[in-house]
């Protein structure tokens, strides 16, 4: 008899502290994720900086402007660039920056062949400077050098000592355009040097 009573029992003890442990254990059921929020100097938006915690698969909403609206925002979504607006869908923690775009700094550029390869691939880096985020000089690692100038949001990058060329781009955020110079034209690309 009492064989078989602790045959019966140990299933059914097990059973119990299995779901005891369960029940103890913090990350059961939908998880939580951390929204980090540090909105910068001259930009209002929502949501505001903070930290706020958010389900799974949890949307939010944000929008954030500068306001000098000569100047463009940039948000930065752990490290990659986004949209100044627009929607997050929480499945990871999110460490978010909103602040005014200043192109000033190191920035890596491609430029694309041309489509006849009249015109072979470039890559060489660019260092912007000047007294505020909307225009000034610059030089690159090849000893060229010229000026740059965000209008409207439209970007224009112009040499002053390498021939004609010209780089453009309808959004400064995007980093990423039209180029043209010995009579040829291609696209552009850049990314900031970290």
């Amino acid at each position: 008899m009492k064989t078989k009573t602790s045959y019966i029992c140990l299933p059914i003890v097990v059973s119990v502290l299995i779901l005891l442990s369960l029940g103890s254990c913090k990350d059961f059921g939908i998880p939580d994720y951390k929204l980090t929020i540090d909105v910068k100097s001259g930009v209002d938006g929502t949501p505001p900086s903070g930290v706020s915690a958010h389900k799974e698969l949890d949307s939010v909403d944000y929008k954030y402007t500068a306001q000098n609206t000569q100047y463009q925002v940039e948000v930065l979504v752990n490290g990659a660039r986004r949209l100044s607006e627009g929607q997050w869908v929480m499945y990871t923690d999110l460490d978010v920056v909103a602040q005014v775009f200043d192109i000033r700094g190191a920035w890596d550029f491609t430029l694309a062949a041309t489509s006849d390869s009249t015109v072979e691939k470039r890559e060489f880096t660019i260092t912007f400077t000047g007294g505020d985020p909307l225009s000034g000089n610059f030089t690159d690692s090849n000893g060229h050098n010229g000026t740059w100038v965000i209008d409207a949001a439209k970007l224009t990058i112009t040499y002053g000592n390498w021939l004609d060329y010209t780089l453009t781009s309808d959004s400064a955020l995007t980093m990423s355009g039209a180029w043209s110079g010995e009579g040829k034209t291609s696209s552009w690309s850049a990314s900031r040097v970290l």
